[in-house]
């Protein structure tokens, strides 16, 4: 297991590491944030927009940013000089010199403003320099000027047939490791994504290591389906990042990247959400288990440590995930209103009124998580326990505040709402019993059959192997009942939860082998059939005589079933 999570780090490293090397730029190594050209807020995470500013684009780098000016938007403003700046580079071509912008200051308006060449570029406003984080206009309006012409630079370095020649050699390396990441992920995928060996024979546990052994089981499920998140996730970061790299290698496809990253940007914080909440859902189930674990192990006794504590423990830790997992969803709906640009303010204001409509519309389901948590809290049934609730019954698979759902014998699924359960009836808390009711032939010893019976119960509760199942001696009742059947004999053998149905089975086993030793017959249904000479009753019909037939007109009576 340990080698397995050093694998699956050392291919996450890997990835991390295709998406945060550097990639060529005009002048040498630009690093990959800079190629990305992510959208990020003033601390740097990858969050909206801020208001009242953008970012001004050329040849697809964001070079420096404007300021919302009186009615002018900054977004509509970045757009405007952006296409400025890239009429002006159409119109020069690769042969731009880079040390063409300049500013004059505009004696009207006391504001710096930027040429290139003859062609208006910009105004610098205050809310520019205070956006800068300068004290004058002139400040900013020197610092644009020399953002302008690095930009140029790099525009003519970019289009010499000797850094094309660079590019394509650095897309063919790319590619080739992204093939190479990509697959040896893949493959480290199928060999790790692997649902651990069983743990042992979970019938021959005893009552304190099942409920360990049934958390440590579904913990290794829910490490693997973690496991197998990440790996989609490094799959995504190496496929996803590596076209971003590609794009922004050449100038002619740069353009692109940012109108794909505006376009991805909101569908990709939502997938960020959800998967965190995913992440975040599983890693709480696997920390709910580790604390029910080492509750049950620390504050029960070992002989308090039965079954039933199990069950309890159990359906305890599936409650509270149920509950987990809800309140992660709720959180994780609220980010996403807000991703979507939804104000909560006014939503959260109102969640009294909603609060109450809900619960004005919703009573069965509040009536549902009412009557669940009384029985997870009175211990009417847990997981594990087989039930008989009005008309069906089946093995309780699964349980939380608003639904039971019941396992019956054919494999049907059988969904309960807790509100609609009023009457329980448990067959497999704290103990079982065996009611065996044995009809006996009339023909035979009864007290013979008796005594075998008993002896075959006792003989079975000495086994080795099943003296651990049968909790007391079995208890013969005696004759319950006697009828054209036979005389119906009762033994009641008291067993652990869930095992009567073994029980019985290997009892009546046994019994069918013992009654056919000793050459004794179970009781079957029988009636007595009379034959009378037809001449004689017909006589008597038309005599009008009651009387019955003579015994000598009789044959003897045959018995039949």
């Amino acid at each position: 297991m340990k080698r397995q999570w050093l694998l699956m780090a050392l291919a996450m490293l890997c990835t991390l590491l295709l998406n945060t090397m550097p990639a060529i730029g005009w002048g040498g190594i630009a690093p990959i944030t800079e190629q990305l050209e992510l959208p990020l807020s003033a601390e740097g995470e990858l969050l909206r927009p801020e208001l009242g500013q953008a970012k001004v684009y050329l040849d697809g780098y964001g070079i420096f940013r404007v300021a919302t000016v009186n009615t002018i938007e900054a977004e509509k403003r970045a757009q405007e000089i952006s296409n400025r700046l890239q009429r002006y580079v159409t119109q020069q071509g690769a042969d731009i010199e880079p040390t063409v912008p300049l500013w004059r200051f505009d004696t009207d308006t006391n504001q710096p403003i930027v040429y290139l060449a003859d062609s208006f570029i910009m105004t610098v406003t205050p809310a520019d320099a205070a956006l800068g984080g300068v004290d004058g206009v002139t400040v900013r309006a020197d610092e644009i000027v020399d953002i302008l012409e690095t930009a140029l630079a790099r525009y003519r370095s970019e289009r010499q047939p000797g850094a094309l020649r660079r590019r394509l050699r650095w897309s063919a390396i790319l590619v080739l490791l992204m093939g190479l990441l990509g697959g040896g992920l893949y493959l480290l995928h199928r060999w790790l994504s692997q649902l651990p060996a069983d743990l042992g024979d979970k019938d021959a546990m005893v009552d304190t290591m099942l409920v360990r052994y049934r958390i440590t089981r579904r913990q290794a499920r829910r490490i693997y389906e973690i496991k197998n998140w990440l790996f989609w996730l490094g799959e995504l970061l190496i496929w996803g990042g590596g076209t971003l790299l590609l794009l922004g290698l050449f100038p002619q496809t740069r353009v692109w990247r940012p109108l794909l990253i505006e376009l991805l940007r909101r569908p990709l914080l939502i997938a960020i959400a959800v998967c965190g909440a995913y992440a975040v859902i599983r890693l709480g189930d696997i920390l709910i288990d580790r604390l029910f674990l080492a509750l049950y192990g620390q504050a029960l006794p070992a002989n308090a440590r039965t079954q039933r504590a199990s069950l309890r423990f159990t359906t305890f830790s599936q409650v509270l995930e149920g509950v987990f997992v809800g309140v992660v969803i709720a959180v994780c709906g609220l980010v996403i209103l807000t991703i979507i640009g939804i104000d909560l303010g006014p939503l959260l204001a109102s969640a009294g009124i909603v609060g109450l409509a809900i619960s004005l519309a919703s009573q069965s389901l509040i009536r549902d998580i009412i009557n669940g948590f009384l029985i997870v809290m009175e211990d009417h049934y847990g997981i594990g326990d087989v039930v008989i609730v009005g008309e069906v019954s089946g093995f309780v698979e699964t349980m939380n505040l608003r639904i039971t759902q019941l396992r019956n014998e054919e494999g049907r699924l059988i969904t309960i709402p807790n509100g609609k359960i009023d009457i329980v009836q448990n067959l497999s808390k704290e103990w079982s019993r065996v009611d065996l009711k044995i009809p006996v032939s009339l023909e035979n010893d009864i007290d013979e059959a008796l005594a075998l019976i008993k002896q075959v119960a006792e003989t079975m509760d000495q086994d080795a192997e099943w003296s651990k199942i049968i909790l007391e001696p079995p208890l013969l009742l005696g004759v319950d009942n006697i009828d054209y059947i036979g005389a119906t004999v009762r033994l009641w053998i008291k067993t652990l939860p869930l095992r009567q149905w073994d029980v019985a089975r290997e009892y009546r086993r046994r019994l069918k082998v013992a009654f056919e030793a000793a050459d004794l017959d179970f009781g079957v249904p029988q009636q007595a059939v009379h034959f009378v000479d037809p001449s004689v009753a017909v006589s008597r019909l038309g005599n009008g005589s009651s009387q019955q037939p003579h015994p000598e007109d009789e044959s003897k009576p045959l018995k039949g079933h």
